[in-house]
C-alpha cells in the first residue's frame, strides 16, 4: 500500500513492505521520490526520516536537473 507526504514541496511516496531496513531512492528523469520502509514503521518515524534526508534529495534532484539540461542541449 502506497501513501504520500509532501515535505518542502516534494512529494514522496511511501510504501510499506515486508523488509528489515528503509530504502530511500531518487528516480530519473523527473526525480521521484520513494521511500519503501518495513510494514512495522509509523508513519511519524518514517517522516522523521525523510526530513533528516531532505538535503540529500534535493541534492539528488539537482543533479537529475542538470543531467537533463546537458542532454537537451545537446541535441
Amino acid at each position: 500500500m502506497a501513501e504520500h507526504i509532501d515535505l518542502s514541496g516534494i512529494s514522496i511516496e511511501m510504501v510499506f513492505k515486508n523488509i528489515k531496513n528503509v530504502h530511500l531512492s531518487v528516480y530519473p528523469p523527473t526525480g521521484r521520490v520513494r521511500i519503501s520502509a518495513p510494514a512495522r514503521m509509523t508513519l511519524d518515524t518514517i517522516r522523521v526520516f525523510a526530513i533528516s534526508e531532505l538535503g540529500w534529495i534535493k541534492q539528488q534532484q539537482r543533479k537529475l536537473g542538470n543531467r537533463n539540461a546537458r542532454s537537451l542541449g545537446s541535441t
